[in-house]
């Protein structure tokens, strides 16, 4: 009894040290990755296009004042296309890639550009199961779950745009509706047969419905292909195409701000609600990147509440369960499961649509 009552005040000695212990731990090593961060100076990152973004960029400068920040912005196929050059030549100025996973995991991972993301992660709150809808690891994007991370995303149920002066809300209730002859003509897309939200919303489409939908939309309904998010969404608004898929949010937040496009409503589609597109909202670490201890703080900036809560502001729903929705409607709820459109599993059926684009579209 004497040696139990020992063991337990053993216990209640020790474990509030070993606590200390591993909290002083990982403070020790965000303190010593601070410091050679702040001597770097900068943090190179190639991300998305936009104003939006570079607010998300404000928010961590004014948090630490001492690391800038060097963008790369665009659209993600000419990125990728630099990056690439630029390494081959054994030119490494990037240190962080935020985007979507397709493209990054599509060429990156297979030239071995991409360092494993655990060992950058410090803060506890950022691998935290409890702090992210579904868990920690349901944001990773490669099949080995290390390389790049889905820190937000949007749920697939509203890949259908339409202009409620001209489409009422009983005319389309699902994608089968397009299907309609009367639409024939009447609908503008982005160009599904490159990487992009046209193409996300074609897979999602042919995931809830099938290859045959997906092929009678693409063959018979004579949909207007543009490369131009601004111009789809222009003409949409405008009226000249009352139904849009592939529609960009940001372009379409940038038009209402303006005081446009108040009549543009998304079509909540319940079959594809299962379904979720992380969009620009990823993140991987470049090997060999010039500024590593940067790189790490801006990673745990970011995937923590307070960078989660900037993100927000580019009107993309976070993972994180503790940082409101920008979309109540298309945001993911705690407890169920959904599937990342854009995770490298999905990878050989987006070729496959892609491919059925290709053949379909003139």
């Amino acid at each position: 009894m004497r040696l139990f009552a020992y063991f337990l005040l053993l216990l209640a000695v020790l474990c509030p040290a070993m606590k200390a212990e591993a909290q002083s731990a990982w403070q020790k090593e965000w303190e010593t990755a601070l410091a050679a961060a702040e001597r770097e100076g900068e943090v190179g990152i190639a991300g998305p296009p936009g104003d939006a973004f570079r607010e998300v960029i404000t928010g961590f400068t004014k948090q630490y004042p001492k690391i800038k920040v060097e963008l790369l912005g665009g659209r993600g196929g000419d990125k990728v296309a630099r990056i690439l050059r630029e390494r081959q030549a054994n030119v490494y100025g990037w240190d962080l890639y935020i985007s979507g996973p397709t493209s990054a995991l599509a060429a990156f991972k297979p030239v071995g550009a991409l360092d494993a993301l655990k060992p950058a992660l410090i803060l506890p709150e950022v691998k935290n199961d409890k702090e992210w809808i579904g868990g920690f690891d349901a944001g990773w994007a490669d099949l080995e779950k290390k390389l790049f991370y889905a820190f937000g995303g949007t749920l697939s149920g509203d890949n259908i745009y339409v202009n409620r002066d001209l489409v009422s809300a009983n005319e389309i209730k699902s994608a089968r509706d397009l299907l309609d002859p009367k639409w024939t003509g009447k609908i503008i897309i982005q160009d599904p047969r490159v990487e992009g939200k046209g193409l996300t919303d074609i897979l999602v489409m042919s995931l809830a419905y099938g290859d045959e939908l997906v092929t009678k939309l693409l063959r018979d309904q004579k949909l207007t292909v543009t490369h131009d998010r601004r111009q789809l969404v222009e003409w949409l608004v405008r009226g000249r195409y009352p139904i849009a898929l592939g529609l960009n949010e940001y372009v379409l937040i940038h038009f209402q701000k303006q005081g446009a496009g108040k009549n543009i409503a998304a079509v909540e589609d319940p079959k594809t609600i299962v379904y979720w597109a992380s969009g620009s909202s990823g993140i991987g670490l470049f090997n060999r990147a010039p500024h590593p201890n940067a790189a790490k703080i801006y990673i745990n900036w970011l995937l923590s509440r307070s960078g989660q809560i900037d993100w927000v502001k580019t009107q993309t729903n976070s993972r994180r369960a503790d940082v409101p929705p920008a979309e109540p409607n298309s945001a993911m709820k705690p407890g169920r499961s959904y599937r990342n459109v854009q995770a490298e599993d999905m990878i050989p059926q987006r070729r496959r649509i892609q491919q059925i684009a290709s053949e379909l579209l003139q």
